[in-house]
């Protein structure tokens, strides 16, 4: 009997309760069609497997795993064997912990600086992010573990990330949101893809038929598992349609829509069958993963060399870097001692060892003369703890100052206001500067900072949130133990105020424009000529390089590349093309291939970045190619020592002129949306009601609600507090675990019927 005819016999209650897990972690069961409960787990950057007090923001306690360096510190090491031998070793752990699918990693585009949960993800870039996914992917299915890929799509803000809705004009959504995805999926091959909370273009992701049916399914070939987000369905019946195949967690109301949606016709038995038959595909191959040890010792040495190999030179006047041993070394800053390693919210691990850029530099051979915390990491003036750091600074020939953002300052669930230093870290630095001392800044964050502080120091090197081990790395780097060979996967602006989204990201909760388009990061910045602090793909290096004998044809473009210094060092010799837009008065530069190359001094390699299916193609109502590309090598996204042209079958048809940036950038806005015009006891509540919103109904129910929240907002973990605001009453009601009939007495009492609702909530009958 195949497992079609096997669904069938079972009823319609039966098979709607298999289209939500089993638990908060768990997949359904169901031994009549032998299909079995598998347990799922966080882990794009080392696995969050809960004991007690389950949840999805990270709050309750975790089983120790080894914390590897995030997203955002692993894109910057443009290698994709590294990011494939992470995943593996993240698989391995899953293995062992009895985990069968890992909910990573994550690629949404980095559109803004703002966004809260940028330190997860891996580029501004979706060829980078896309190549590094499904590096990630094919190592964490190695084992025979599941990778899930997230959050399918659009989804770049995490202030209100439940209820807004990106607006997105469909040459953007594909060339720039959705080609990520398509090459973790169609080279990854993951088991499973996430939907995000949010909106697109009106309808919700975990909702979207032509998004996940037509494209995923359809155009891309996808047949593994649709998974929502914890809590973001927001309509049972029309996911069910759209293509996903399983709620989580589990969702006990959830279960009456559907069986009384197949009651009515209004939905297709065939399609509830769909999605058990693919779950019944998943629990197989999660069954014949085998539980392994895991050599944790050895994961953490890995996390170092991951570390070690995604740390950035920005900064190295006169050879400042790397220091010698017997240069007095003052280490100055809290980030020293305490450090700043990964993100806050459902990604947080609990490492099983932790190392310190203090506790290293004492083990190293660098002549330490001291250290000073300098300032208070919450951004609280300390004059003593200033006054401690600049007596120690006198002593010294070189300040090793650490800084960064605190771990409030980057999380799920809540964006960034700015994207400045605290401002105690930047006195403390000026003050430092006027000993004359020689300054080297080690920086910890997940995302962009404003960097025109640099011009106070002599070197700076950053190692974004490096994991569990990434202490030593610094230390290594310091004292040239190891060369540097990072490169940046996202843009530096000058300042805020340059982001192309800058004026319209945020401004609405409700809202998302896309207006800047396919313009997003260095395809704004280069194309536009606006000058950035670092551009993309930047990075120094301890040694040098010279590139020669470099060309194209028409299979790809290669050059040669020889270690012209006295260190043995990596760099990355990065392609972009330029694509005919006759629609457009400037067609941007963008990144379609890399390769990372590793040599000896005086080592010489010939580099061949192959022509693939992503190189040429843009989308003009469909996907089409043509006409003249150019093509360039080079070290960054402005610095080419190559340039040529290929010409490739006629070039697109385009009668009309060619818009400006401007005119393309307001064609993109929406109209604004009129206030929200509620009153007191007149709102009437259902599952789609945010709590912010409670205040304005009937019941005293709705009425209590609204003011916990506000207690939460003003008193609470900020993490949960900015989730409160836009939370869906739907949200709610799962995480209380309440049934169908308890779900809509909860309504009922937010609508006034208090008694009647109580009962329902209390017997549920």
């Amino acid at each position: 009997m195949d497992d079609r005819e096997s669904i069938k016999k079972l009823n319609i209650s039966e098979k709607a309760r298999l289209l939500t897990g089993s638990g908060f972690w768990t997949t359904p069961e169901c031994e009549e069609i032998g299909l079995a409960s598998r347990t799922v787990s966080d882990g794009p950057h080392g696995l969050r497997v809960q004991d007690k007090m389950p949840n999805h923001l990270g709050m309750g306690t975790s089983h120790p795993s080894t914390c590897f360096p995030t997203a955002a510190a692993v894109a910057c090491s443009w290698d994709e064997e590294l990011g494939e031998e992470l995943g593996a070793y993240i698989g391995s752990e899953a293995a062992c912990m009895g985990v069968s699918m890992v909910l990573g990693p994550g690629l949404n585009i980095k559109r803004s600086p703002l966004c809260g949960r940028n330190f997860e993800y891996f580029s501004e870039d979706p060829y980078l992010s896309g190549k590094m996914a499904a590096a990630y992917v094919r190592g964490i299915q190695k084992n025979g573990v599941s990778a899930c890929i997230k959050h399918f799509a659009v989804n770049s803000r995490e202030l209100a990330r439940m209820v807004y809705d990106c607006r997105v004009d469909e040459a953007t959504l594909r060339e720039t949101y959705l080609t990520g995805f398509e090459i973790a999926v169609k080279e990854g091959k993951p088991a499973a893809v996430m939907t995000a909370y949010n909106k697109l273009n009106g309808t919700y992701c975990n909702s979207h038929e032509g998004l996940i049916r037509g494209i995923l399914r359809g155009e891309w070939g996808f047949d593994g598992l649709v998974v929502s987000d914890w809590g973001g369905t927001y309509d049972k019946v029309a996911s069910v349609k759209a293509g996903v195949d399983l709620e989580m967690p589990r969702c006990d109301f959830s279960i009456r829509d559907v069986e009384e949606a197949v009651e009515r016709g209004e939905l297709d038995e065939n399609l509830v069958d769909e999605s058990i038959a693919r779950q019944l595909a998943f629990s197989r191959r999660a069954g014949e993963v085998n539980r392994t040890d895991a050599d944790f010792k050895e994961h953490s040495a890995f996390a170092r060399r991951c570390a070690e190999n995604c740390i950035v030179l920005l900064k190295n006047e006169e050879g400042a870097l790397p220091l010698s041993e017997s240069e007095k070394v003052a280490l100055i800053g809290d980030f020293a001692a305490n450090p700043r390693y990964q993100g806050a919210g459902s990604s947080l691990v609990n490492p099983t060892f932790l190392d310190s850029i203090l506790g290293e530099m004492k083990k190293s051979d660098l002549n330490l003369i001291g250290f000073a915390r300098g300032f208070r990491r919450d951004g609280g003036v300390s004059r003593r703890l200033e006054r401690q750091a600049l007596k120690l600074a006198k002593g010294a020939d070189t300040i090793v100052l650490c800084l960064g953002l605190g771990e409030d300052m980057e999380l799920e669930s809540g964006d960034r206001s700015h994207i400045n230093l605290p401002e105690n870290q930047l006195n403390l630095l000026a003050a430092l500067k006027g000993l004359g001392k020689k300054i080297v800044a080690v920086l910890s964050c997940g995302s962009v900072v404003d960097m025109s502080w640099d011009s106070l120091c002599d070197g700076v090197l950053h190692s974004y949130l490096s994991g569990q081990s990434g202490g030593g790395a610094v230390v290594a780097a310091l004292s040239g133990k190891i060369n540097p060979s990072g490169r940046l996967a996202e843009s530096y602006p000058l300042s805020e105020a340059d982001v192309p989204c800058g004026e319209i990201y945020g401004k609405y909760p409700y809202k998302m424009d896309y207006a800047e388009g396919i313009y997003v990061g260095y395809k704004y910045y280069n194309t536009f000529g606006v000058p950035v602090k670092y551009p993309f793909g930047y990075g120094l290096s301890y040694t040098t390089f010279a590139y020669s004998g470099a060309g194209a044809d028409k299979n790809g473009a290669y050059v040669t590349v020889t270690n012209t210094g006295e260190r043995e060092g990596a760099t990355v010799v990065q392609m972009y093309v330029k694509a005919p837009r006759p629609e457009l008065e400037k067609s941007p530069a963008e990144l379609k291939g890399f390769k990372k190359v590793q040599l000896k001094p005086g080592e010489s390699r010939t580099v061949f970045i192959p022509f693939d299916a992503y190189t040429f193609r843009t989308y003009k109502g469909g996907w089409s190619e043509g006409g003249e590309y150019a093509i360039y090598l080079g070290t960054d996204s402005r610095t080419f020592f190559f340039e040529d042209t290929i010409r490739r079958g006629r070039a697109p048809a385009f009668g009309g002129k060619p818009m400006g940036y401007k005119e393309y950038f307001a064609s993109r806005i929406s109209p604004d949306q009129p206030a929200q015009k509620l009153k007191r006891g007149k709102l009437v509540a259902t599952p789609l009601t945010e709590v912010r919103d409670l205040k304005y109904c009937k019941g005293f129910v709705a009425r209590l609600f609204a003011s916990i929240a506000g207690l939460y907002a003003r008193f609470a973990d900020k993490l949960l507090a900015n989730s409160m605001n836009y939370l869906p009453l739907r949200f709610l009601m799962i995480f209380l675990h309440y049934n169908a009939v308890q779900a809509e007495g909860f309504i009922e009492a937010c609508n006034g019927h208090f008694w009647r609702g109580i009962r329902k909530i209390l017997f549920k009958k």
